[in-house]
């Protein structure tokens, strides 16, 4: 049996681990957060950061795609697959939690790939931590410091009463069925968002909002790659998209992923993977 390391409380000990994956665990404000390492330790290193509801599963089919070439890291944000209990939730701490894996690992820039959240996660490292950044992906994800339309406005400051509202099966059932074309996406969403109270649904979807601004004249500074599904119609992330590569002088590529609703590299993961490993021979050589 493999084993990998396990740190709790900034000290190592040894775990089993299961074949072709190195499982790590560190604890950090009353949550035990859980990270997958995959790769040598001298490649560059390429961060996988999921959806609200969603954990690290979420990139099953591109981390194969990536073998041999770059390591890999997944993670369950807290609050989410085996990353619990919650303990405090916000996108500035998923942030600080996700420096403090990099700084366990002593790795100091890494390509950041995040979907829907995980974008918002991602655009928040480059905005606190642009060191630590070479390049980034952004997956179905909003702009956060895109001006809002008043019916967003609305929108965000309406959520947790239409979240209370809303009876807990129904909630996940319908996120589900919005998030992807593919049926056994839809059942993925289902599984893990079920990990989640809806309280904590709530919280999470209220801080990945709360975190927008209106901050026209910001540009990121690290070269990204923006992707979205074509069936992703709702809500800020297709009507920004467009408006959102023009403007940034340091967006490499505005791709659209065929046949794909809102986890579009799920559902459509031979072009997603194509179009990543493009970007990334690109930035990282």
């Amino acid at each position: 049996m493999l084993q990998f390391s396990k740190v709790q409380n900034g000290k190592p000990t040894m775990i089993p681990q299961s074949f072709h994956s190195e499982e790590r665990i560190l604890e950090r404000q009353n949550c035990p957060i859980h990270y997958w390492l995959q790769g040598a330790a001298h490649l560059p290193l390429v961060v996988f950061t999921h959806g609200a509801g969603a954990d690290h599963q979420m990139f099953a089919a591109q981390i194969p795609a990536l073998e041999g070439e770059y390591r890999t890291l997944t993670w369950d944000v807290r609050g989410h697959g085996r990353s619990r209990p919650m303990g405090g939730f916000s996108l500035r701490g998923v942030v600080e939690d996700l420096m403090a894996i990099l700084d366990c690992l002593d790795v100091q820039q890494a390509v950041f790939v995040g979907q829907s959240m995980g974008g918002n996660v991602a655009q928040e490292i480059v905005r606190h931590h642009p060191e630590r950044v070479k390049a980034l992906v952004l997956v179905d994800c909003a702009c956060n410091s895109a001006s809002l339309g008043w019916l967003e406005k609305l929108a965000v400051k309406i959520t947790p009463a239409m979240l209370a509202m809303y009876p807990y099966n129904t909630l996940i059932s319908q996120s589900a069925r919005a998030s992807a074309l593919s049926p056994e996406v839809q059942t993925y969403i289902h599984k893990t968002m079920r990990v989640m109270s809806k309280s904590e649904i709530g919280t999470v979807l209220f801080e990945t909002t709360n975190i927008l601004r209106d901050e026209p004249e910001y540009r990121i500074p690290k070269p990204f790659l923006l992707l979205r599904g074509d069936h992703d119609n709702g809500g800020a992330i297709a009507r920004q998209a467009s408006a959102w590569a023009k403007r940034e002088p340091n967006c490499t590529a505005y791709k659209i992923i065929p046949n794909a609703g809102h986890c579009s590299n799920q559902d459509n993961p031979e072009f997603f993977n194509t179009v990543l490993l493009e970007f990334l021979t690109h930035q990282l050589g």
